[in-house]
């Protein structure tokens, strides 16, 4: 009795032997790119993804447009750079983001129209099927120094994308 539940036991923990030599052969990520929105992907733009340390964690770069959303506001290119951790899978996984990337749009009374940018982090999922097709969504909150006396330097983040990923 003793015997079978350790080896119940290390077959949990361990993952059965025919998906522990299929994971081996997997195709490993290379890169990813995405279209979408939100502040990693500079607003509405794209963004680019490298996997580094066996697939655990990658370096990412978004260069986007910032639309006119309010009369006034500031327009134009905008960029965001980070890293991301991940969480083990092949196909569905879980992330961490630490990022700067373009977190308010500032229309003050005196014209003085400014993009604060700032540190943020992020959750998030990531879906990267066999084939390629990948999905990224993401949430999170950012600090944007600079931000005018009385108002919150404190803004959420999201994102929402959707691209291909390269397997070798």
């Amino acid at each position: 009795m003793r015997t079978s539940v350790a080896t119940l036991v290390l077959l949990l923990l361990g993952g059965p032997p025919a998906l522990m030599g299929q994971e081996a052969t997997d195709p490993k990520r290379i890169a990813t790119v995405t279209a979408g929105l939100g502040n990693t992907m500079g607003w509405l733009g794209v963004q680019g993804e490298r996997y580094l340390a066996r697939e655990r964690l990658s370096a990412f770069l978004g260069l986007g447009y910032t639309p006119i959303i309010d009369q006034g506001d500031p327009s134009g290119a905008t960029f965001a750079l980070g890293v991301r951790g991940f969480t083990a899978g092949v196909k569905h996984r879980g992330f961490l983001a630490l990022s700067v990337s373009q977190l308010f749009v500032e229309n003050t009374a005196d014209e003085d129209r400014r993009r604060l940018y700032g540190p943020g982090l992020e959750a998030g999922y990531q879906f990267a099927s066999r084939g390629g097709f990948t999905i990224m969504l993401g949430v999170g909150a950012g600090y944007a120094p600079g931000m005018p006396e009385g108002q919150s330097a404190v803004a959420s983040m999201v994102e929402l994308g959707f691209g291909y990923t390269w397997r070798r």
